[in-house]
């Protein structure tokens, strides 16, 4: 049975955390890990779980309350573990924990690979927003916006009102103004 684990730094699994950050997401779509440590354990609005099968550390999932609704940054299973359950088994877990709509970013749906991953998101009930455009803004000075598409849960959206959660997510997540 899986479980999922709020932790910080401190957490004898965490570097199991940043390494799978590290190997699941090229660079431009994560932090760097001092920054991304000190949201770890600094931020009261950012939560990083551990995903784990008894005592066995699985994935990770991390996650902004951001008020109106909560935006997913980053969700990942070791290579060891794909393709078992685990990942629809947290996902599903971290849906019935949060009390409220749910964001988050997607690839671009143009390969096999990525239509997969929506595919994934759409069983569980999450809606790609085809029509919004999205650009993630950089993680580091100088790399460029990331073209993406937004997936949300727990709620009709309307265009203005995605408009609002990429505002308040470009201004708490990626810092900014």
């Amino acid at each position: 049975m899986i479980r999922l684990e709020p932790i910080h730094t401190s957490h004898k699994h965490y570097a199991f955390v940043e390494k799978l950050m590290q190997t699941a997401f090229p660079l431009q779509e994560r932090r760097d890990a001092i920054p991304q440590r000190e949201q770890t354990d600094s931020n009261p609005l950012f939560f990083t779980n551990l995903i784990s099968e008894g005592e066995k550390p699985i994935g990770f999932i991390t996650y902004w309350n951001l008020g109106t609704f909560y935006y997913i940054e980053h969700f990942a299973i070791d290579n060891l573990f794909r393709n078992k359950g685990f990942g629809k088994a947290a996902l599903g877990m971290i849906k019935n924990t949060l009390d409220k709509p749910i964001i988050l970013e997607v690839e671009l749906p143009t390969d096999e690979t990525t239509l997969r991953r929506i595919r994934f998101y759409e069983k569980l009930g999450f809606t790609l927003q085809t029509d919004y455009p999205y650009l993630q803004p950089p993680y580091r000075e100088g790399d460029d916006w990331f073209p993406l598409k937004l997936m949300t849960t727990g709620a009709d959206f309307t265009q203005d009102e995605l408009e609002q959660c990429k505002k308040l997510i470009h201004q708490k997540v990626y810092s900014l103004t």
